[in-house]
């Protein structure tokens, strides 16, 4: 499973959408919102990081690198790089070798 596609989203609320080689396309990210790929602040990025993974939920989806917003939002707006190209490409690969 790869991620083909981003685009702006078109849901009023989220900032954009990811589009995956089988179809499934998933809306993430706040479209207001500031994230790490926008200031750059490894003290937010931190905080987000223990917020979302604290939530039983999101870790599973965000450790098991299952499809959602969850699983975007923390790899691609918050993840290791601040360049969001960088970050698909890190999660491209993730998901390449899961199983």
């Amino acid at each position: 499973m790869q991620i083909i596609k981003i685009d702006p989203s078109e849901k009023k609320d989220k900032r954009f959408i990811v589009t995956l080689d089988d179809g499934r396309k998933f809306d993430f990210g706040l479209k207001t919102g500031q994230t790490y790929i926008d200031h750059h602040d490894k003290v937010k990025r931190e905080n987000y990081l223990k917020r979302h993974l604290a939530n039983k939920i999101e870790n599973k989806l965000i450790n098991d690198l299952i499809p959602s917003p969850a699983l975007f939002s923390a790899f691609l707006l918050w993840g290791p790089s601040t360049n969001l190209e960088e970050n698909i490409k890190k999660l491209n690969n993730l998901m390449s070798h899961k199983n």
